[in-house]
């Protein structure tokens, strides 16, 4: 092949001509099926060498064509500064990240730059810009580090890859339902219900509200997941040591902080590799065993038992996979395991960082607490009964206050996709394969959308107040086809937690603890715990529950 050919290839494919290399291929294959021989080049072992590096360099050009785009936009824009290797990665370990995310990076304009261990990322805080990305279902795939996540969450809804998202999307999706979660009110006032009394047993005392709502968020998940009730579990009839979803950590951050951790045969020769694979183990094991054993249950059962209440039979997320199973056996059974442990370990930190920090800022703000309890007054009228799924849509005020704390305190404060297309974003086009990070933290403190963001406003949620807010200026559950699909199901349960403990408690204030210090640790915590004192109310009732 002459050289004007080659050059002709070369520059096509730095223009973006995803098929310039294959049409050369196509050519030089055509012509040797005819002549037996390939043009222009000798057939002497040294010119075969010569060819193949040819092409081999063309073809490494074009893989890494996205990624010197992105270097080359990266270098263009303004950002934190950086240390070798690392780039920013040393930040994510930083207390202070999310005030920095939210406020010192404002000065660097509309596109941030991010270096994560040699690789080009922008960080996008505007929601005209957030929604360019997260509404088209072209950027639905997620960031290489969330690969890193899969032996501890599975692969599931959150880490698949975009194609397998979407057919199990469309699988579960009915599961979410508002029909289908009003069977589960009468579990979310079960567990909400023993919450409240282990408040009561604290009456007067200064407490951490932090493990005693994860103990009650994992409660609802296990018997709304596994179809594990919390009195099987007291019982004993079930050991809570046997089941391993409240062991282990998240070694992400860990591994971005040490580049050489990222290479995952390397990593599995570690302490933490070989800790993370016993626990990847343990998970899988357990969901394996309980699958099988709902599967049995499920083929042997009656299908004349219902449940009591609605003429349904009440079935767990678990047991709804197996039976999806059963009818499309394309979703496996490894499909059902990774689900399971994707919803038991992302459910328990996300709600229940979102239920304890509305608590603690209702007790740090009595007038919306007081309103609160005015609200549940009103809708209970001192009648002891659980609420129903009505009851639940009318705590009106009580959903604001919750979407208020949302907003300060997401309980993920970054979200991460990469570009399956150019985007033009003001004056520059961020390339197709480019990661970008997005910051819910951020975007909730902009003043244009919150006005005075730091202030605990719940009033901003009024329909009048926010109707004609920016769709993207508030997405503390993501937004467009790849947003949370539990969000129904966390507002319903943050509902009946912090409904039941205010009907029969009031929260106040510690001095010296009223402030939040959240850090980011993949999803936002709060340094120090959330203390609280509480106080049972004067006037009332009876338990809930007789």
């Amino acid at each position: 092949m002459h050289a004007a050919q080659w050059n002709v290839s070369y520059i096509d494919v730095r223009s973006g001509r995803a098929t310039s290399h294959l049409k050369i291929l196509a050519a030089l294959g055509a012509n040797q099926k005819a002549t037996g021989q390939f043009p222009g080049w000798d057939q002497t072992p040294g010119g075969v060498w010569v060819y193949l590096v040819v092409l081999a360099s063309i073809y490494i050009l074009y893989i890494l064509k996205s990624y010197i785009r992105s270097v080359i936009l990266v270098y263009r824009l303004n950002g934190p500064k950086t240390v070798p290797i690392l780039g920013n990665a040393q930040c994510v370990l930083n207390d202070n990240l999310l005030h920095r995310l939210a406020y010192e990076n404002q000065d660097y304009g509309r596109i941030i730059r991010i270096w994560l261990t040699g690789l080009p990322y922008v960080l996008l805080v505007q929601p005209e810009d957030i929604q360019v990305v997260l509404s088209s279902m072209k950027h639905t795939r997620k960031i290489f580090f969330y690969k890193l996540l899969d032996n501890f969450l599975g692969k599931g809804l959150i880490t698949k890859d975009a194609e397998t998202w979407r057919i199990h999307r469309k699988f579960l999706q009915p599961a979410f339902h508002l029909h289908i979660l009003e069977k589960f009110t009468s579990t979310f006032a079960e567990c909400a219900d023993h919450l409240m009394n282990e408040f009561l047993e604290k009456n007067n005392h200064e407490i951490n509200i932090t493990s005693f709502i994860n103990d009650s968020v994992y409660d609802i998940l296990s018997e709304t997941v596994l179809g594990i009730s919390r009195t099987s579990r007291q019982s004993g009839e079930i050991v809570d040591d046997d089941l391993p979803f409240r062991k282990g950590q998240i070694m992400l951050l860990y591994r971005m902080v040490r580049p050489w951790l990222l290479i995952e045969w390397i990593y599995r020769l570690t302490k933490h590799g070989r800790q993370e694979e016993r626990q990847r183990k343990d998970l899988f094991d357990t969901c394996f065993r309980m699958m099988k054993e709902k599967r049995n249950l499920l083929r042997n059962k009656d299908p004349t038992v219902v449940d009591e209440t609605k003429g349904k039979r009440k079935m767990s997320l678990l047991e709804y996979m197996v039976e999806i199973n059963e009818k499309n056996p394309c979703f496996t059974d490894n499909d059902i395991v990774e689900e399971c442990c994707t919803f038991m370990l992302a459910g328990q930190d996300s709600v229940g960082t979102a239920t304890a920090m509305t608590i603690f800022l209702l007790a740090n703000h009595p007038e919306w607490q007081n309103k609160c309890i005015e609200e549940l007054d009103q809708i209970f009228n001192d009648d002891s009964r659980y609420p129903t799924i009505n009851d639940l849509k009318e705590m009106r005020c009580l959903e604001m206050c919750i979407k208020e704390s949302l907003r300060l305190y997401p309980s993920v404060p970054l979200i991460a996709r990469i570009l399956g297309e150019d985007v033009k974003i003001g004056k520059h086009v961020i390339p197709a394969g480019c990661g970008v990070f997005m910051s819910p933290y951020s975007t909730h403190r902009l003043p244009y959308h919150f006005p005075d963001p730091e202030a605990f406003k719940p009033e901003r949620f009024d329909p009048d107040n926010s109707e004609k807010r920016h769709p993207y200026a508030y997405i503390p559950f993501s937004a467009g086809p790849r947003n949370c699909i539990g969000y129904k199901f966390a507002m319903l349960e943050m509902k009946s937690l912090i409904s039941a403990i205010l009907r029969r408690c009031r929260l106040q204030s510690i001095p010296g603890k009223e402030e939040v210090r959240p850090k980011f640790r993949m999803t936002i915590r709060a340094q120090g715990g959330l203390w609280v004192k509480v106080v049972a109310r004067d006037h009332t009732t009876k338990n809930i529950v007789d």
